[in-house]
């Protein structure tokens, strides 16, 4: 029997070529000087690099290892994608280590606050967190993922009334910003205020509509959500339900429960029950 494999498939040039340029593509989403060191540091920093973007954190942390023997200058950026990898597989405290001593050396690299933050936060040591933030460079401190790395962490530390102070501030002072909406709403969840939540996500969807943007699911469910749990029972939210039971099919036992609890409220127990019994198949094929 005649093999069905390609000739590319079988030929380790085509292999490596490929190899090539997903690195290349990765690369070229990168800052010029960041992308020239990238291309500089050699063999195992490629395969360590295409391993952590591929999600094969053992190896990234084998391969890039490696490569950070090859590179050992205080400048190298190759500490910064360690510590993902090594955060990856619930490492912390090396990640930890490799970030605090990358940071010294490269105060305006964004990525290595965020992941520090990530792992403070996990320590629940709000007050090193501050700290860090407040040493963010001028230029970082007024960006607004700083604003979001602040707000996360009142809201981590349970401080949700300054957290929604905080973001409203932000708002008044520079005007919309979906992200910040996004993340005042959470914080007026919290805080039981509810209407206030839902008219923010309902401004974010609102906004996406009218220059026809994609909506991510993730704030219709919330939405969605929002407006069920202080019983809206509106055709609106019913149709929406039905788009997210498509958008996100993991969940759509859920949200068909969801619609027959809304079809039965609005006195239509023939369609609750149908979809009722969508739910329940979508559940039975999920297990």
């Amino acid at each position: 029997m005649m093999s069905t494999v390609s000739s590319e498939d079988s030929d380790p040039l085509f292999d490596e070529a490929s190899e090539d340029d997903y690195f290349l593509a990765l690369c070229g989403t990168l800052p010029q000087e960041v992308r020239d060191a990238y291309l500089a540091y050699g063999e195992d920093f490629k395969s360590g690099y295409i391993a952590l973007n591929r999600g094969d954190f053992q190896a990234a942390v084998e391969s890039l290892s490696r490569a950070l023997e090859q590179n050992p200058q205080p400048e190298s950026y190759i500490p910064l994608e360690l510590a993902s990898a090594k955060l990856n597989l619930d490492r912390p405290a090396e990640a930890r280590e490799l970030l605090e001593s990358f940071l010294e050396h490269h105060p305006h690299v964004l990525p290595a606050y965020q992941l520090l933050c990530d792992i403070y936060w996990e320590e629940e040591d709000f007050d090193r967190v501050d700290a860090l933030l407040t040493s963010l460079p001028e230029e970082l401190a007024e960006s607004v993922a700083a604003v979001l790395l602040k707000g996360e962490t009142l809201m981590r530390a349970g401080r949700h009334a300054e957290a929604r102070d905080f973001y409203r501030q932000f708002q008044q002072v520079y005007g919309w910003n979906d992200d910040v909406a996004r993340e005042l709403s959470k914080a007026h969840e919290a805080l039981g205020e509810s209407a206030e939540a839902r008219t923010l996500c309902r401004e974010i969807i609102g906004r996406c509509d009218s220059c026809r943007a994609r909506i991510d699911p993730a704030i219709k469910h919330r939405y969605a959500e929002l407006c069920f749990t202080d019983g809206l029972y509106t055709t609106e939210i019913l149709e929406m339900y039905l788009a997210l039971a498509r958008e996100i099919p993991e969940n759509a036992a859920g949200y068909f429960d969801r619609v027959s609890r809304i079809y039965a409220a609005q006195g239509n127990p023939t369609e609750a029950e149908r979809f009722l019994s969508f739910a329940r198949q979508a559940a039975a094929e999920r297990d």
